[in-house]
């Protein structure tokens, strides 16, 4: 198992899945741009088709964010992956749903029924 960690994200692979834990609280556009960068080097960097991102940390997210979360689905649906998320805060999940994002964006209540999907 090996664990990476940045100032966004705290990577674990267990399993074949890549476990990505999100850090900050509050996921705002200036952080957009660096989610998208660090997932799609964690899916060139041969980090495993399956992924895992833990939301437990977060408490808020702009919009932003989603377009980097397609863009990243997006690369990943061209290599035959899969994700799904975990640990989404009432608010998140709302702009999840608002969006239509909840359809394409499997979203369980924790990491280990999130493990099971995949």
């Amino acid at each position: 198992m090996e664990n990476l960690k940045s100032d966004v994200m705290e990577i674990e692979n267990s399993g074949g899945i890549c476990i990505v834990l999100i850090q900050p609280r509050e996921l705002d556009s200036a952080r957009a741009e660096e989610l998208s960068s660090h997932l799609l080097a964690l899916l060139n960097e041969g980090n495993g088709k399956k992924f895992l991102l833990d939301f437990d940390s977060v408490r808020y997210m702009e919009s932003a964010c989603l377009g980097a979360l397609v863009t990243f689905v997006k690369e990943l649906s061209r290599r035959d992956g899969k994700i799904v998320i975990a640990n989404v805060s009432e608010n998140v999940r709302f702009l999840f749903a608002v969006t239509g994002l909840d359809k394409i964006f499997p979203i369980y209540r924790d990491v280990p029924t999130a493990m099971e999907a995949l």
